[in-house]
């Protein structure tokens, strides 16, 4: 069974489309494959910071000792990223004014999402409470009735120019 860290955006919809599950523990993805993972989630900061890290740890590493430090620096912070890759992707849901909603567990994503929506006591907010005999829909303004009585999109069928 997995857990995951569910992560609200206030002022979203009631629907729970501003609702995110990030599971605990290794991200094996992260690991594999470390920029393509960071860009699937959109952390673009986290990115740059990851680019820059590697490219210097790894010139470094080439530079004072050969080319397999380079890789070893290289397999160590990929191995850093699938470690640490949630966490970072709940720092950067933070930056994003996420809030920690709580946590939920299921033996897949879909299993997590329906146990915490399941006994998600989030109040509803009613704005505006309408008579039960309102109508459904607003109505709409009466169309302008024209002195030939023509309506619709077309203009009013009068004398052309140039007849």
């Amino acid at each position: 069974m997995r857990i995951y860290t569910v992560h609200e955006l206030p002022g979203a919809p009631l629907d729970g489309a501003g609702i995110v599950l990030v599971k605990e523990g290794f991200s094996f993805p992260a690991f594999a494959l470390s920029w393509v993972w960071l860009i699937y989630h959109r952390m673009w900061v986290a990115l740059a910071i990851w680019i820059g890290l590697t490219v210097t740890l790894s010139y470094l590493a080439q530079f004072a000792f050969g080319a397999g430090a380079a890789m070893a620096v290289s397999l160590a912070l990929n191995f850093m990223l699938g470690a640490e890759g949630n966490d970072i992707r709940r720092w950067t849901l933070a930056r994003k004014s996420y809030r920690e909603a709580g946590i939920a567990a299921g033996a897949t994503l879909e299993e997590a999402e329906r146990n915490f929506f399941a006994k998600w006591d989030r109040p509803l907010v009613v704005e505006e409470v309408r008579p039960v005999t309102a109508p459904v829909w607003p109505r709409r303004p009466q169309p302008a009735q024209t002195e030939s009585g023509v309506f619709g999109l077309f203009p009013d069928a009068g004398p052309r120019p140039g007849h």
